[in-house]
């Protein structure tokens, strides 16, 4: 696809164009120096920052809502409930985040064992810009959970910030007409030139950061080699106080839970919310049965989902995207990477401090 030139107005002509044709979300870096995702604002536009590296929260609530009706009963067995799908653009997201994305699609819109007709409609027509991450957040580690610190594919429009305004990356025939309009013109070879230098940039920044958490081998081959309970586990998760702030903040966790509401009369609905597998209720059965009643079995579950059951069941990819959201909202301290990485190691003497040192 084509490359072009955006000046800093044509940003903002395109950010006017966006937020006329839809309801559009971004992740701005103009308050407190941290990329915040928000519902976007016309008198805001002006003062819009890209951000450098991805923001500190996940977009997966603009497509799976943290709480949602998904029936009314008793009614008409004929009628289905239906999502009015809505023109929805996100701007401004990492690679992580993208990445994250793919992670609900294969499940909720290409597996036809679990196809979500609510998911599927808020994702279609959902226009993503995207950005190379010209900076790296401490916590990172998309490099060693097969992601990079920039956008090959999947989205619409990728940006990347350049001398005196952005490189951009056509991705569709939708990216192309938006930009028409935006003063966009043909990037020459120096810029495109300056692009890949950022990119190297970022990538050996993120190897040398994550240097110390490296493996012989995958953190998926390291997982689904696991036939007991590790001593990394019990390590590391020792601190964990279930607080499910890792799945909420996770862009690729989507485990859910349903409730039934009385609306009045006779009429019930039944809602759905997010849940997390780090909550004792979550595997708690009839009769108060509990198969992870133990918080550490829990820990490990977390760990066995992202890193073997799904690459099982989806061609090897793992449902993490090392976004390090995790890291920097654990309570406990956990560094997902040290757990990871301490799954190879056979004494506790030669594993990292539990807990973490808290990333800088």
């Amino acid at each position: 696809m084509p490359f072009e030139y955006l000046s800093k107005d044509g940003l903002k002509e395109l950010l006017h164009r966006l937020n006329d044709w839809g309801e559009l979300f971004w992740v701005d870096a103009s308050a407190e120096g941290k990329p915040r995702l928000a519902r976007a604002k016309k008198d805001g536009i002006d003062k819009y920052k890209l951000p450098a590296f991805r923001g500190v929260e996940p977009v997966k609530s603009v497509i799976m809502p943290p709480k949602q009706k998904v029936a009314e009963y008793p009614g008409n067995i004929e009628k289905d409930m239906k999502v009015v799908p809505k023109k929805r653009a996100i701007f401004g997201i990492a690679q992580c985040d993208l990445a994250g994305i793919a992670v609900f699609d294969r499940v909720f819109r290409d597996d036809h064992e679990f196809l979500d007709p609510f998911y599927t409609e808020r994702r279609e027509g959902l226009f993503i810009v995207t950005i190379d991450c010209s900076e790296v957040h401490p916590s990172c580690f998309c490099n060693m959970v097969k992601g990079k610190p920039f956008c090959d594919k999947g989205f619409d429009l990728n940006l990347t910030p350049v001398e005196n305004g952005y490189l951009v990356e056509v991705g569709t025939e939708a990216g192309a007409q938006m930009l028409k309009g935006t003063g966009a013109s043909k990037a020459t070879d120096s810029i495109i030139a300056e692009r890949e230098k950022i990119r190297q940039k970022s990538m050996k920044r993120l190897e040398s950061q994550n240097a110390q958490f490296a493996t012989k081998k995958s953190f998926v081959e390291l997982v689904s080699e696991v036939k007991e309970e590790p001593l990394s586990y019990r390590h590391h998760g020792s601190t964990c106080v279930e607080c499910g702030a890792c799945t909420n903040v996770c862009p690729a966790c989507f485990c859910f839970g349903l409730y039934d509401n009385h609306i009045e009369g006779a009429r019930f609905e039944r809602m759905l919310t997010w849940d997390s597998c780090q909550l004792a209720g979550f595997s708690r059965m009839a009769g108060m049965l509990n198969p992870r009643l133990r918080i550490a079995q829990r820990f490990m579950h977390r760990y066995n989902h992202k890193f073997y059951h799904y690459p099982w069941r989806y061609e090897g990819w793992p449902s993490c995207t090392g976004c390090g959201r995790c890291i920097d909202n654990c309570m406990g301290g956990i560094d997902m990477r040290a757990t990871l990485r301490d799954l190879s190691v056979d004494s506790v003497e030669n594993m990292l401090p539990s807990p973490s040192p808290k990333v800088k």
